[in-house]
């Protein structure tokens, strides 16, 4: 799926899935910012306009869903894209359609990344 332009802000504390996803979203046309921590995250998309955020749930310091609540306080009308093995947890479920637009379950399928960037910055919830 081509998303050429389209400017992607990654963050995800552990190396490898961040540099693996960041290869997908790349290869797939995206410009990806990509960042190990929510306070880098913010500091990122407070420098750099963003088509979409894509946040890991599970980091230390500010968790992915505290970096969703303060990206749309940062940026209100950019989607956020969670990534979590905890996809029944209570806290994703009410998160949900207000500060998160897509909930994607790890191991993250590749094909599933894109299709989730695509939709939700096309307006479709995932």
């Amino acid at each position: 799926m081509d998303q050429s332009g389209l400017r992607v802000l990654l963050v995800e504390d552990d190396d490898d899935n961040r540099e693996l996803m960041a290869e997908v979203l790349s290869a797939s046309g995206c410009e990806v910012f990509s960042a190990a921590s929510g306070q880098d995250g913010l500091k990122t998309l407070s420098e750099h306009s963003v088509d979409v955020v894509v946040t890991d749930v599970g980091m230390p310091g500010m968790g992915g869903l505290e970096m969703a609540k303060a990206a749309k306080a940062i940026a209100p009308t950019v989607p956020v894209v969670i990534v979590t093995g905890w996809a029944e947890r209570e806290d994703i479920t009410r998160a949900r359609g207000k500060d998160v637009d897509a909930v994607l379950i790890k191991p993250v399928d590749p094909d599933a990344l894109t299709a989730a960037v695509n939709d939700v910055v096309q307006g479709r919830r995932v």
